[in-house]
């Protein structure tokens, strides 16, 4: 694939079945280990986010957003459309092409391999003409959809893990016609308080030379450098160099605040919208209240209404905020946060996550029920989820998904039971690696409603074996005491690792319960598993009646010659189309 090159025909969407063998990047910035202790970091800039990047101290207060009128026509303008157009398909005088991605900016190689599925034109089959092929060029406009970069969306990793490796892929490539830039704002660009968020997707203003975007984007030597030079973006002063902008080349942003609206066709708005952390707030509820109701709309969400088929609080909360509703006004609602592909027929709306953007992947709902039948498509199914799902207990183990789990049991294991095994262990021992798995558990997999108990049964079975293992140790090596003194020949520091070796296997199993289960599913991450990478090609149709999507994929992208594949097809009906809209359609 080249971007913007030969067409690419991509095959059909895979079946679910078990795959094994997929590559991983070797290039750094590499995946982030969500049970390390780098990713520990990323909960402290998340606690200080939440305590000081709220409603009192606002760091959009600075933001003006433009009207919808005002925002279109700086749109159409930059795409060489009419300025004085009521719509952008109408500016164009032909139909509207959009690309969507979310949750991307993890690993680098991944993020490379996701910028080449971006930049290409696909060859179809036309939905409209069976038998006759049908060109999918890639978008005028680009959308992000929340979660540029992880595990903060600082400049530095924006840079490193999306700007860098996407331009890669551009370079050399033909200069094309001019595209514009959109995103929207999810809670791991909230946790850099918006500051790289800013740098690339807010309007610039006049020429921005190319020294200003920092130049040549280096990776991070290694995780001591890379952790020192995010050190430095937390302070204030010009001593920290930062670069003006950053720029994925060919595109132009186009936003001047995190929330947007625009009109996309007769009769079909567009609204990106901002949760910030916690809320949708006050001055952005006026300004989508202002908004025109009597318009189909298309709704990009930092997080979904329905998460893995059951009410989301948060969605649920910002279509509340909103004052709108999927079901009753016919919504098209495009996500991410999620890390997969699923589609929901909600007749007559439709909400699509699609956070395939590079980020580690989120498996399907793998304990099910028999009412969801509205689950119109997914990538991966329950079937692959389930098998990667089991890779879970020894990706913790192997330290696959960072050494802080080990770490932890080890200095815990320490303070309750010492090594010298002919020491008493101390009243506080056991009770103290029990209030520490537990802690560990209950954090992990939350407290869902309605399966309270079953969250506390395997949180509390769990930390009572870890706090009964170094005893269940002991015992076992009680027959070799008889024979020689195990200390010393040192088997006491042995028994001691193997003790911790134990907990580390019950927690990797104890994760893989809450997944299979469908208690929680955060705990995926531990696998930092890279595929199933995926985006959204639209096409909003000139006379505002429908949209199509296409979802392009890989299953496994980091495979050479892997191929693309349709992982989905969609065409959402805009239920209030425009009369003219109809008219101009016969």
């Amino acid at each position: 694939m080249a971007p913007d090159g030969a067409p690419t025909t991509p095959s059909p969407a895979p079946p679910d079945v078990v795959r094994t063998g997929f590559v991983r990047g070797r290039e750094r910035p590499r995946a982030v280990e969500w049970f390390g202790f780098r990713s520990f970091w990323g909960h402290i800039w998340r606690g200080a986010a939440i305590a000081v990047l709220t409603d009192q101290i606002d760091s959009r207060d600075w933001m003006r957003a433009d009207s919808p009128a005002e925002l279109t026509r700086r749109i159409a303008t930059e795409l060489g459309g009419d300025p004085d157009a009521p719509s952008l398909t109408e500016s164009l005088g032909s139909d509207l092409w959009l690309d969507f991605i979310a949750d991307t900016g993890d690993d680098a190689t991944v993020s490379r391999a996701v910028g080449r599925l971006l930049f290409t034109t696909y060859d179809v089959e036309d939905p409209e003409d069976p038998g006759a092929r049908l060109l999918l060029p890639r978008g005028h406009m680009l959308v992000f959809g929340g979660d540029t970069a992880y595990p903060v969306a600082t400049d530095l990793e924006i840079a490193q893990r999306v700007v860098r490796p996407f331009n890669r892929v551009l370079d050399g490539s033909p200069e094309g016609p001019p595209r514009a830039l959109l995103g929207v704002a999810g809670n791991h660009d909230w946790f850099g308080g918006l500051d790289g968020f800013g740098r690339l997707f807010h309007e610039r203003r006049g020429h921005v030379a190319r020294e200003e975007t920092g130049g040549e984007i280096q990776p991070a030597r290694g995780n001591l450098e890379h952790f020192v030079q995010w050190v430095e973006a937390l302070t204030v002063g010009d001593r920290v160099h930062k670069r003006r902008v950053l720029r994925i080349e060919g595109y132009t942003p186009m936003q001047r605040a995190s929330y947007w609206a625009l009109h996309f066709a007769p009769s079909l708005d567009g609204w990106g919208v901002d949760r910030q952390l916690s809320h949708v707030d006050f001055q952005q509820r006026l300004f989508f209240r202002d908004a025109p109701k009597d318009r189909g709309l298309f709704l990009f969400l930092p997080e979904p209404v329905y998460a893995f088929f059951e009410p989301h609080q948060a969605g649920q909360e910002m279509i509340q905020a909103l004052g709108v509703s999927v079901g009753r006004d016919g919504l098209f609602v495009l996500t991410g946060d999620l890390h997969h592909y699923s589609r929901l027929d909600l007749d007559p709306g439709m909400q699509v996550i699609a956070g395939g953007g590079g980020a580690f992947l989120h498996p399907a709902r793998i304990a099910r029920r028999s009412q969801l039948r509205n689950v119109a498509a997914e990538f991966p199914g329950p079937v692959a989820s389930r098998a990667l799902a089991h890779r879970i207990p020894l990706a913790v183990l192997t330290g696959r998904a960072g050494l802080g789990v080990h770490i932890t049991f080890l200095l815990t294991y320490l303070a309750a039971f010492g090594l010298d095994r002919a020491a008493p262990v101390p009243l506080y021992g056991p009770p103290l690696a029990f209030a520490v798995a537990a802690a560990m558990a209950f954090g992990t997999a939350g407290y869902r409603p309605g399966r309270r108990r079953e969250t506390a049964a395997l949180c509390l079975g769990t930390a009572t074996l870890v706090a009964a293992i170094p005893f269940v140790v002991r015992l076992l090596a009680s027959p070799l005491e008889r024979l020689t003194d195990l200390a010393e020949m040192g088997i006491d520091g042995l028994l001691f690792g193997l003790s911790v070796l134990g907990a580390v296997i019950t927690a990797g199993v104890f994760l893989m319960l809450v997944v299979t289960r469908g208690l929680a599913h955060g705990p995926f991450g531990a696998l930092s598993h890279p595929g199933y990478k995926h985006f959204v090609r639209l096409r909003f149709r000139r006379d505002g009646t429908a949209v199509d999507g296409w979802v392009l994929g890989q299953v496994d992208p980091l495979r050479p010659g892997e191929p693309v594949v349709l992982v989905d097809r969609f065409t959402w009906k805009n239920p209030r189309p425009s009369v003219e809209g109809q008219g101009a359609a016969c």
